[in-house]
């Protein structure tokens, strides 16, 4: 098990670098595909709105932007010990094929529950097309962890 850093608490507030991605039809074509829903219209509505279409899709572009990976680096942990515990989305707006997407994300809270021993993770994440919100996100990892102050 993991050594609790008091160290974590403090990255509360962190702001991962902005990123920009693209959102591209062939990829909205191959969610489909996977999820058995692609028809000629299927396609057309989707890449019109992808949210209701496909909430995860921003997810996955912040996984493509390696995210997850820069927060375990930020925890000194590999990746694989870090639990997605949940997410949230919020659709603000359409977000369509082609768009030119930007990511804007913080850790919005840090948590440390000792009779648990777990740590939480709280980061908040915004996806804007030409400065418009069209995505808002909550994603919760945690990390168990026993008390103490050693390194990594």
């Amino acid at each position: 098990m993991l050594r609790f850093h008091r160290r974590w608490l403090a990255l509360e507030g962190y702001e991962f670098p902005r990123f920009q991605a693209r959102i591209e039809r062939e990829r909205v074509a191959r969610y489909l595909d996977f999820l058995e829903t692609r028809g000629e219209g299927e396609e057309r509505g989707a890449c019109e709105d992808i949210g209701p279409a496909l909430p995860t899709l921003p997810f996955a572009l912040e996984m493509d932007a390696g995210i997850v990976a820069q927060l375990a680096q930020l925890l000194v942990v590999d990746a694989n010990r870090l639990l997605h515990a949940e997410q949230a989305f919020t659709c603000h707006g359409p977000l369509r094929c082609g768009d030119l997407v930007s990511v804007t994300s913080h850790l919005e809270g840090v948590s440390w529950k000792p009779r648990r021993q777990v740590c939480f993770f709280t980061k908040a994440s915004r996806f804007l097309v030409s400065g418009r919100l069209a995505v808002s996100s909550r994603s919760v990892y945690a990390i168990k962890a026993r008390e103490g102050e050693t390194a990594c």
